[in-house]
């Protein structure tokens, strides 16, 4: 007589079981209950799997939504300030600011902080370059534009730059020029030593901001002739020619 002992295997595996361990006797019932036990612990085994790759998921999806992104702001909101204080660093180093102390003139604080009367007069909007008061606030621009060749944002003809630094006083610091040198930058006078387009002598280049450069740049005694021009009160006193 034969049992089928198909009930001790699990439901959808019962089909390919009874092949081998549906019969009679102790030994074939032994032996389908030791492959029912097999099949019981592999599919504990998977399940354990599927349970432990299932943590690693949820850990994964936990740990980058709970660490992930507040990483990503910590790294940006570290950024973002070293990117401001950079920028305030910047921005204080070109727009310096100066209390006027007694004893103060233009020309002397231009050379103090390397840059030039006509810049501080155009910086501070100020109508008369002597005359300012104790206590007053000035904005001390960036003197980098005084390089060793000259201004490099000047352009065009020797009438053009100085049409470009003396401004409305343009038409009269041309004949100016004319005159002392007839326009020629290398033009030199052997007796007073007066040198470059606007005939400056070294005593009174050494007073301004540009001192130490080349006189016979144009942009450089360009510059250095509108400082003179500013700080005299916009006259041209200390030239033979007029205009």
């Amino acid at each position: 007589m034969y049992r089928c002992y198909s009930s001790a295997i699990p439901k959808g595996q019962r089909r390919a079981a009874h092949g081998f361990v549906c019969g009679g006797g102790s030994l074939r019932a032994a032996r389908l209950a030791e492959f029912a036990s097999e099949i019981r612990k592999k599919g504990l085994l998977l399940k354990e799997q599927q349970n432990i790759w299932k943590g690693f998921q949820f850990q994964g999806r936990y740990f980058a939504t709970k660490f992930g992104p507040g990483v990503l702001l910590a790294l940006l909101a570290v950024a973002f300030m070293a990117n401001m204080t950079a920028g305030k660093a910047h921005a204080a180093a070109l727009t310096r600011t100066y209390t006027v102390v007694s004893g103060d003139t233009l020309s002397a604080l231009a050379s103090e902080f390397g840059v030039s009367v006509s810049d501080l007069v155009s910086a501070n909007g100020i109508a008369n370059p002597n005359l300012i008061y104790v206590g007053q606030t000035l904005t001390i621009p960036d003197g980098s534009s005084h390089g060793s060749s000259g201004d490099s944002t000047l352009h065009g003809s020797y009438t053009d730059m100085i049409h470009q630094v003396f401004g409305p006083y343009g038409d009269q610091a041309v004949r100016v020029a004319m005159c002392e040198s007839s326009m020629n930058p290398n033009a030199y006078n052997g007796v007073l030593g007066a040198a470059g387009l606007f005939q400056i002598i070294p005593g009174t280049f050494a007073s301004t901001s540009y001192a130490g450069q080349n006189v016979y740049d144009p942009a450089t005694n360009i510059k250095a002739a509108h400082e003179i021009f500013a700080r005299d009160g916009y006259s041209w006193r200390e030239w033979a020619c007029q205009p």
